[in-house]
């Protein structure tokens, strides 16, 4: 029998796993995150919509807004809502000056009729959802601040539809269906996808391998190995950003002629800062590949494997910050910003309990809440004021959607890093069932500094690579 303490136990010991490359990879994504725009997303919970892997942006370079059907109250007094997207214009202003921020506003929706559950599989109420928020965002920032997009997610294929406010829409789908194609390397023009790749330290990275070799067999290293991946979006965004603004013609040596066309064609209609260009261009591109990647993968897969990627099988339920690195369609994602967070917990309760109906769990239901740092805790004050006295809010919440009929994993983390640090605020709370609280040894004014805290995280991550 699998216990809550066993499913926290491995899902901690692949964040370790995950968070470790994203360390060794700093430098790769400080070079992507120079040359891309800053970018704050909004999606629904769904955890088939997870992450940044279909745009082509590494982990911690985008802002996640997340709620049931992205839903959110509008109103200026929803202060994280609209905190968090002052905090990317800001972002924006002061690191990427003339390059402006973008937004964009997800919605969902499923060829199959596996929908959005918060809109009851209603394409036409989810896209309500998004306009309100593109419309009452525009009115809010100028165009020099902050650019304004939807997006639609297709769920079975993972293909991207940008949404223009003009109403301009660019769709992989349609891309794809029109250029016939097939695999993920055929995004790419031969004279690229059969050379090594021309920067040193990229093909260092990849292990000198050519595209085509990252790009061959059932599960391509390209998308799967998330060292090679990240690589290859920073080359990628290099690579189609200075084409863009320096000669479009070399542009066609990497990116099949047919698509980029397409591409091209559909922009030129958009006003748009030119230091957008190129990344939109980017996102796109990545877009397709990946979709077109995804479908192969689900093409492969028997009947009852497809239906549990496409349906809903997410394993728990994620409140707070800080979880992109988790693997698409394994945790609904409750952010603050809905305007009322118990009723995204409700519906993340609800999901849970469906797909316990369907894919048995000994457990009783699984709830992680983790609170993102942005930087250094030097004294007890900082630590109770971001992390301790948020998550037992946050717990107060979870304790009215789900009651006792719970298991529950806190923690913290910093948003350069991923990694999960478990703590105990409540230590006679038997619903806290994963044992490790990093904090424990020095959670009071005259034990806590800086070092300590330091040393205590360091102890928790060696403890891994012990067993």
């Amino acid at each position: 029998m699998k216990t809550a303490f066993d499913f926290f136990n491995n899902y901690l010991s692949q964040n370790i796993i995950d968070s470790d490359i994203l360390e060794r990879m700093h430098d790769v994504i400080a070079e992507f995150s120079a040359r891309a725009p800053k970018m704050i997303v909004m999606k629904c919970i769904d955890g088939r919509v997870h992450g940044s892997a279909q745009k082509g942006y590494p982990p911690t370079s985008v802002v996640y807004g997340r709620t049931d059907g992205n839903k959110v109250s509008l109103e200026k007094s929803n202060f994280w809502y609209w905190n968090r997207i002052d905090r990317v214009v800001k972002d924006a202003y002061f690191n990427t000056p003339l390059t402006p921020a973008i937004f964009i506003a997800y919605m969902h929706h499923s060829k199959m009729g596996l929908g959005c559950a918060s809109h009851n599989s209603n394409a036409e109420e989810a896209l309500k959802s998004i306009e309100q928020q593109m419309k009452e965002v525009r009115a809010t920032f100028t165009e020099s601040e902050l650019f304004v997009l939807g997006g639609d997610t297709e769920t079975d294929a993972m293909t991207d539809t940008l949404i223009f406010m003009d109403g301009t829409r660019i769709d992989s789908a349609e891309i794809i269906e029109y250029c016939n194609l097939k695999n993920p390397i055929d995004v790419f023009h031969q004279a690229f996808t059969g050379k090594k790749i021309d920067d040193i330290a990229t093909c260092r990275n990849i292990g000198h391998k050519t595209p085509k070799e990252l790009l061959s067999g059932e599960n391509p290293i390209f998308f799967s190995n998330l060292d090679i991946c990240l690589n290859m979006q920073n080359y990628l965004m290099h690579t189609i950003t200075t084409c863009v603004r320096k000669d479009r013609s070399e542009l066609y040596r990497f990116i099949r002629p047919d698509i980029l066309d397409l591409i091209f064609d559909k922009l030129a209609s958009v006003s748009i800062s030119e230091n957008l260009l190129g990344p939109l261009v980017y996102q796109i591109v990545w877009n397709i590949a990946f979709s077109l990647n995804h479908q192969k993968l689900i093409s492969n897969m028997s009947e009852a494997e497809k239906i549990a990627q496409l349906d809903h099988a997410e394993e728990l339920a994620c409140y707070g910050d800080g979880f992109e690195t988790l693997p698409r369609n394994k945790a609904v994602l409750v952010k603050t910003g809905r305007g009322n967070d118990v009723e995204a917990l409700q519906v993340s309760k609800n999901v849970l309990q469906k797909n316990r109906a369907r894919y048995h769990q000994d457990h009783k239901l699984l709830v992680h809440i983790n609170i993102e740092v942005n930087g250094q805790m030097t004294r007890w004050d900082d630590f109770n004021n971001s992390v301790g006295s948020r998550i037992l809010t946050m717990q107060r919440n979870v304790e009215n959607v789900f009651g006792e009929d719970v298991a529950i994993l806190t923690s913290y983390s910093y948003r350069s890093q991923k990694r999960f640090y478990p703590l105990k605020i409540s230590r006679s709370d038997s619903r806290l069932v994963y044992p490790v609280d990093v904090v424990g040894p020095i959670n009071s004014r005259t034990k806590f500094s800086n070092l300590a805290l330091n040393a205590e995280e360091a102890l928790y991550r060696m403890g891994f690579f012990k067993k």
